[in-house]
């Protein structure tokens, strides 16, 4: 069954992972990428772990209700069926977003396959089918990525905003908006002040 993709902001929001093995810690490395607190709880906590949390945010025995109290979402990334089947049945019982490494049928959300640069994020995922084929799209969708789609996005953002303020008809937002984009792909670069101010005289014209 395909899943709805939906992005949410978890910048400095609770994130735990129950595991401390290789698994736990390529969702660590993810989830550091956008500016979430991810804690980790797990009997073992590999080197790698430690390495990117401060000790407040990991910790070593066996996960706890009130370790999940609280949490954005979690990852159930341990070796142990019962205790990853324990840890879906209360976050479903209390809300929590719970993603079970070992059980796609006792997820909640999939954790996807991430292509990140910048503010642009593309998620990939195969209904919890095939994490090797979600892999493989996400290199084929990374190399197909210019690297100045990430000025881009900002460029495009801060035109917005721009827009926004000082023009009052959709229809020459919209032409503005994408005129500049148009011309930024065609030249394979963001634009100039010039360049995008003689696209907003055009248009105006």
């Amino acid at each position: 069954m395909a899943c709805f993709p939906i992005f949410i902001d978890i910048k400095q929001k609770k994130c735990l992972i129950v595991g401390g093995g290789k698994v736990a810690l390529r969702k660590v490395e993810t989830l550091l990428r956008y500016e979430a607190a991810v804690y980790v709880v797990a009997e073992e906590i590999c080197r790698e772990i430690g390495e990117k949390l401060p000790p407040a945010q990991r910790r070593h025995g066996h996960v706890t209700e009130e370790d999940i109290t609280g949490s954005c979402l979690v990852i159930a990334a341990t070796s142990c069926r019962d205790t990853n089947h324990w840890i879906a049945g209360f976050c479903k019982k209390h809300h929590i977003p719970v993603n079970v490494i070992d059980a796609p049928e006792e997820c909640t959300f999939i954790f996807p396959a991430v292509v990140q640069k910048g503010d642009i994020s593309v998620g990939i995922n195969t209904g919890g089918k095939s994490p090797i084929l979600s892999q493989t799209i996400r290199k084929a969708i990374e190399k197909e990525i210019p690297d100045y789609y990430v000025e881009l996005a900002e460029q495009l953002g801060s035109l917005r905003d721009y827009v926004k303020e000082y023009y009052h008809i959709e229809k020459d937002r919209r032409d503005i908006l994408k005129r500049v984009a148009a011309e930024a792909f065609a030249q394979e670069r963001t634009l100039s002040r010039e360049e995008i101010n003689e696209i907003i005289r055009q248009v105006k014209q």
